[in-house]
This record gives structure tokens, sequence and C-alpha cells, in this order.
């Protein structure tokens, strides 16, 4: 063994605290970088997996294909799998209209299904509302018979019946898959595209524009977006996912710098005078050197694969402490398999190797400069400035310990800006993920639907008599309320009365020489269906259908937190926002009827066709169920999902599990962020025990000095504990204020006013660093009682 490796190793024993110190801040670093990347690969594997069953495992889908652009498809060495899909339009006895899609194995590999009943027969395979609109009792044992064009009768077994999924069919048309092992080339197919794992996206998307026309090609974006997000053109979710991904580690490696930096800063300046006595015996520059490189490689051999060990065992812990307190929902995050990735592997060793190497290179190029005669006549870490006369405001308020801590502050300031930085850093994180949070709460709340059931129309349609009906016959259901189309409109006040409603910030508009103040909404149906529920949010006016046709009288939805612009009386003109006429009289004059408040996030007006003839047979995008009881949740729900599978156009939101699982999942996200925080912070609070700790060994003959001319150990570790409180007041004071800037420039760049009512964070943040520099301070200035000052001073 070389010399400098023995010394090295003998330093590193004799020293065990700060050494175990060095190896806790590497290990506890490598750790959350692994169970980071860790947690991202796992989760967007789990990700994947669950986007594959919802939307299939295709990337692009083509219609009208013929079979030289198929071929041309197959041979395209960055496509994986080509699945073909003809269709044949079949009729049933009463000459109502039916899909038959035929398709090859490697389609039907891609596709969906789910499947809800099946049988050994070969045969069609149905979503459950078709089958359902065929056979009512489910019995799928029968035969389906069909007719094509030409009068000739084909009959199918039901092989698989299949869960609804609106990923299956582009309309409400009645359809089934017949599964081939190979199907008849025709030149009008469908094709499902896989493209392979390493291929080029944007490439092959541009390609295949090239033969096929863009509207027939439609694109998966959900899977899209998981697994080539990286080369999709979409510059902002690029970037979205790119921070997503990166700042994290950036984060744990700039907290990882700054304390190894600071214990190898440390280290080397605590040997000044033994590098200075190796260097009089003849040691050379090199080999100085050697003795911190192989320092720095000893402590990341032992530190990285404990580190990573670690991560593992503590993501594995974590992921099973989730599981059994959790329920699993559509939110949750931790509900998947650990995928153990030797790229997480070798990026984390990675890292930590560049964290040794970066925080090493100072305390490499101190250690090479070393003068020999100098460090043998000049003490130890005894560095001398010139001393200033105290001023007044100091001498009057501030005790000798503070000064003294404030004059230790400066002596060494590169020591001082590290501890400073780490702390700063934390106050900074804190603040932010906390902000974060919360406001992430606040939106939950703000953007909270009314009702507590949605029925979404995939595809807006006339309202369905019969599922009115359905929906009339729950008798959970207290109220329903129709959310119909809306159409883009303005609303123009005289100026008159525009200034009497103190309306600011609207475009003015000249009509006929006149002005007005124009005020953008939209405008949807009102129809009898909804009166009932509205007239239970009247605040002020009449709903009376006779009264509104008559008058030509119009609705006024006021949304959240807003202030009306009208009164009910006023009169007002309205045009939809495609009228960009200046004559008067083509836009419609109306009156203002009524005011309603809803909970919503814009204003609207509403009207009979009768009043507006240009919201005549607008069609229905959702439907608003609200309960008697929220105990009443499970039958209701049972109720629509029976209604659901007999109309495949809606999709049942049950909105108080929605709620549930955002409240857990919100809590989900604080643990995350807290739990990343707490092992921020407490590198960042080794960083500053290590330095006091540190800073008392290295200047024992200055504390013994100042014993001799009568200062006491408890004076001593007031000033000690006042240099701690000191580095505590800085770091909240420029943690706090970075925090601002950057919550002040995040807002403003998103348009949205910063939230207020976070002093409490600010607070909680200030006393939490003070009472950790406080508690570090004493805790490290205990030392003082077990020194011998006087070996001290007869050493020195």
């Amino acid at each position: 063994m070389l010399i400098h490796q023995m010394l090295t190793k003998k330093y590193l024993l004799h020293h065990k605290k700060r050494t175990l110190l060095t190896l806790l801040g590497i290990i506890l670093s490598i750790a959350l970088i692994t169970s980071i990347g860790t947690f991202l690969i796992s989760y967007q594997q789990y990700s994947l997996e669950k986007t594959r069953i919802e939307y299939g495992s295709y990337h692009i889908k083509i219609e009208h294909v013929n079979i030289q652009d198929a071929k041309r498809l197959q041979a395209n060495p960055q496509v994986k799998k080509v699945g073909l899909s003809s269709q044949q339009t079949l009729f049933f006895n009463d000459n109502s209209k039916f899909k038959l899609k035929s398709i090859d194995m490697q389609a039907y590999s891609m596709l969906p299904f789910h499947t809800i009943h099946k049988q050994k027969k070969n045969g069609l395979i149905m979503e459950e509302w078709a089958a359902a609109k065929y056979k009512k009792d489910g019995n799928i044992k029968k035969t389906v018979n069909l007719m094509d064009a030409s009068g000739l009768e084909h009959s199918f077994y039901i092989q698989e019946i299949v869960e609804n999924n609106q990923s299956l069919r582009e309309d409400q048309d009645l359809q089934a898959f017949n599964v081939h092992k190979t199907i008849q080339k025709t030149n009008d197919m469908e094709v499902y595209v896989k493209l392979d794992p390493q291929a080029n996206f944007h490439e092959v998307y541009n390609q295949v524009l090239t033969y096929i026309p863009k509207k027939n090609v439609e694109l998966n974006y959900q899977l899209i977006d998981l697994e080539y997000w990286n080369n999709t053109g979409d510059g902002n979710g690029n970037a979205f996912k790119s921070v997503i991904y990166i700042l994290p580690t950036v984060i744990v490696v700039i907290a990882t710098i700054a304390f190894i930096f600071n214990t190898f800063q440390i280290s080397v300046v605590e040997r000044l005078r033994h590098i200075g006595l190796l260097k009089t015996v003849g040691a050379t520059k090199r080999q100085i050197q050697k003795m911190i490189v192989y320092e720095m490689a000893l402590l990341g051999v032992i530190g990285i694969p404990i580190g990573l060990l670690l991560g593992i065992l503590g993501f594995w812990a974590i992921l099973s402490a989730y599981q059994f307190i959790f329920e699993e929902n559509e939110l949750s995050l931790f509900y998947f398999k650990i995928i153990l990735s030797p790229t997480v592997f070798i990026l984390s060793s990675l890292i930590g190797l560049l964290s040794l190497i970066i925080s090493g290179l100072i305390p490499l190029k101190i250690a090479s400069r070393i003068s020999p005669l100098a460090t043998i006549k000049t003490p130890i870490n005894r560095n001398t400035f010139k001393i200033k006369k105290i001023n007044t405001f100091m001498q009057k308020w501030i005790n000798i310990e503070t000064v003294m801590a404030i004059r230790n502050i400066r002596r060494n300031k590169l020591r001082s800006l590290t501890i400073i930085f780490s702390l700063s850093f934390s106050v900074f994180l804190f603040i932010t993920f906390s902000i974060f949070s919360t406001e992430l709460l606040d939106m939950e709340l703000k953007e909270k639907t009314d009702g507590e059931f949605q029925l979404n129309f995939y595809e807006p349609e006339r309202l369905p008599t019969s599922l009115w009906r359905d929906l009339e016959n729950i008798s959970e259901v207290q109220e329903k309320y129709i959310h119909y189309e809306s159409s883009p409109a303005q609303m123009l006040l005289p100026s008159m009365a525009s200034d009497k409603m103190k309306v600011q910030g609207n475009q003015v508009v000249n009509l006929d020489g006149k002005s007005f103040s124009s005020i953008n909404l939209t405008i949807t149906s009102l129809t009898d269906e909804n009166k009932t529920f509205l007239m239970k949010k009247l605040i002020d006016g009449s709903l009376n259908k006779k009264k509104l046709i008559q008058e030509q009288g119009v609705i006024y939805i006021q949304a959240n937190n807003s202030k009306s612009s009208v009164q009910v009386g006023d009169e007002v003109y309205v045009r939809l926002q495609t009228n960009d006429t200046d004559r008067l009289n083509d836009v419609k004059k109306v009156k203002i009827s009524g005011i309603v408040k809803l909970n919503q996030f814009e204003n609207k007006i509403m009207a009979y066709p009768e009043v507006l003839s240009f919201i005549n047979n607008q069609k229905v995008n959702r439907i608003s169920l609200f309960l008697n009881s929220n105990n009443n949740e499970k039958k209701v729900e049972k109720s629509l999902n029976k209604l659901a599978v007999q109309y495949p156009n809606i999709d049942i939101v049950n909105e108080l599990k929605i709620q549930r699982n955002l409240s857990s999942l919100y809590l989900q996200v604080q643990i995350l962020l807290y739990g990343f925080l707490i092992v921020i912070g407490f590198i960042a609070v080794l960083n500053i025990f290590n330095t006091t700790f540190m800073n008392i060994i290295l200047r024992k003959s200055e504390y013994a000095t100042l014993q001799a001319i009568g200062m006491s150990i408890k004076s001593m570790r007031r000033m000690i504990t006042a240099e701690g409180i000191l580095y505590g007041i800085i770091s909240v004071m420029i943690g706090s204020t970075v925090a601002k800037v950057v919550g002040f420039l995040l807002f403003l760049s998103s348009g949205t006013p910063q939230g207020t009512g976070h002093l409490k964070l600010y607070i909680t943040s200030w006393f939490g660093i003070l009472i950790i520099c406080y508690i570090s301070a004493r805790v490290s200035s205990r030392i003082l009682k077990k020194i011998q000052w006087k070996d001290t001073l007869r050493n020195e």
C-alpha cells in the first residue's frame, strides 16, 4: 500500500465522527437520487401500461388505406407492428344499420378489449352497450342474424362481450369486431400502426403524411405523449416533463456538493500544518493531491453502493407503507411495481462521483498551494485581518460575544457562504414546496364542479327523451341541470349604463355612431327542464316563460366571485362574436328579466329560442345530478352504470369519489414533497453541525487564549450560539427573499395573481431554521467542556 493511502486511511479512522458525517451525507444524497429515479421509471412504466389498457397500444390509426400504402407502412424499419381492419355494413331485420369490422390478430392485440363475458365458439366481439341493445338479457349463446346489402343472410355467434370503450368507435352506430388470422386486403382499409420503442415519432409521422392525407390520420396522443414525449415537437410539454425529471436531481446534487465541499474544505484546512510537514520531508505536490483524491475515492466507494442499496430499500419501504395506509384509486401515486433500472444505478453513481469531484476541486487546489514554511511558522487557520473600531450602535446594543460571532463569520467567507447557501436553499425549497401544495389544494377546491354526479357526453347531442325519463325515475336524485352547448357572444351596454355600473376593462364598440361597452360571455339555451333548478338559484327577476318571450327577456347567469354588470330591467344588445357588424339593426336588443347565480367560472346569458333564434337546437354537453343525501352515492352510481350500458355516448363521473381521490392525492403530494424536503434539510443540518463542530476544533488555540484572558466557557458557548443564529438569520432573509421573487415571477408568467395568506409559511420557515441553527450550535459547543485548554496553549 502506498504511503499517501496509508496516511489517508489513518486520518479518516482517527476522525471517525467527521468521516461518518461525510459518509452519511453522501449515502443520503445517493439514496435520494436513486429513489427519485426508481420512482420516475416505475411510475412511467405503470402509466404506460395503464394508458395501453385504456386507449390501446397503437400509436397511429389511419383510415382509407390502400394495399400499396399498407405495404409501405409494413416495410418501414421504424414500425414494429401493423394491424389491418376492413369494414362491412350489415342490417338487422328491421333495416337498422350494423357495422362489422374484420380485424387481423395484429390489430386485435393493439385494441383495448377488456372481456366481460366469453365463450369458446368463434364469433363476434361486441361492446356491452351494443350487446345490451341486441340482447336485453345479455345471453351470448344465441346467434346474431344479419343481412348484407344484397339480402344475403349471415349468422354469427357472440364470442366476447367487452367493456364499453370510446376508443373502439367513431360514432354511436351498432358495431362488432370479427377476428381473423389474416384479412382480405382491399383498397379501403383501416390500419393500426405501432412504432418501435427507438423510433423517431416526428420523423415517422412526417413520412406518413407524404403519401396519406392528414385528415385520414388519427394519433393516440395519450400513449404518444408518454412514449415519445422527447421528439413529438411539443416544446412546452417537453420542457415541463424535463423539469419534472431533472429538477429534483439538480436540487439533491446542489445540496450534496455544498455539504461535501464544506467537509473537504474543513478537512484540508485542518491538515494545513500536517500537509506542510509532509512537504518539508519530501512529499511532492502530486502526492498531496493524490491524498485528497484518494480520500474522495474511498468515501465514494463506500458511500455510493450503500446509497444505492438504501435508496431501493427506502423506496420499497415507502411503497409498502403507502399501499398499507392508502386505498388504491384512479389518482394513486404509489400503486405500481418497482422497476430496477440499470440506467438509474449508473446515473446515480455518476452523479455521486461528479458531486465528489466538484466538491473536491477547490480543497484540492488549496492543498497543492500550501507553503511548508508558512504552515510551520503560522498557527493553523489563523487568518489575520484589520480590526475596526466598534461603532457606537454595536457597542450599545450588541454584546461582545455577538460582535466576535460576526467577525468569525467574516473571517472565512467561503465556508460561511457555503453554510448560508445550504440553509438558504432549504428555506427556499420549504417555502416554494409549501406554497405549491397550498395553491394545489386551493385550485382543487376552486375547480370543484357543481353536482355529485356528472353525465358527460362524448359527442354533444340532442337530449335523449328516454335518458331524461330514466333519470327522473332515480328517486335519490333531488335535482338535475342540463349544460347545453354555448356560443361565444358579446353583450353591448350603452355608455351611460356601463358608466353607471362601473364596468371596467371592456372594449368599446361603435354601432351607428353610438358607443357601447362590450362584455365577452357565452349564450346558451333556456329550457323547461332546467327551469325548476334555476328558480332556486334566482336572486332577482322572473323566469316566467310567457313573460320572457313577450318582452324579449333573457336570464343573466352570474359566475362565482363576480359582480353583476347588469340589473333586472336593463336593456342591452347581444350578438355572436362572429358577428362583426357596425350596424345597430343587425344586433339583437333584449331585456334582462332575471339574474341567476351558479357555481361556474364565466358569465352567461340564457334565452329561449323564441327570443334568440341563433341558439335553437343546441346540443347537450353534460348533465349535473344533485343527490338528496351523499349516503345514496353507491345506490345512484349503480343505477347510472346500468344506464351507461344503454347509452354509449355518456360517461358517468362520480364527483364525490373524485373529490375524495383528489384529497388523497393532495396528501400524497404533500408527503412526497415534505419527505424530499426533510432529507434536503437534514443534509443542510449536517452541514451546519459539521461546520460548527469543526470550527471549534480548528480554533482551539483561539478559544484557549480567550479563556486565558478571562472569557468563561459559558461566554464562549454564547458566542458560538450567536454565530449559529446569525447564520440562520442571514439564510432566512436570503431564502425567503428568493422564494418570494421566484413565486412572483412564476405567478406573473402564468397570468394569475400571486396567492396571499402565505405569511404563516414564512414565519414557520424562519423559526424552524433559527431553532435548527440554535440547537446545532448548542450541541456542537458542548465539546468546549471536554477540551484541555492548558495543553492547547502549551502545544501552541
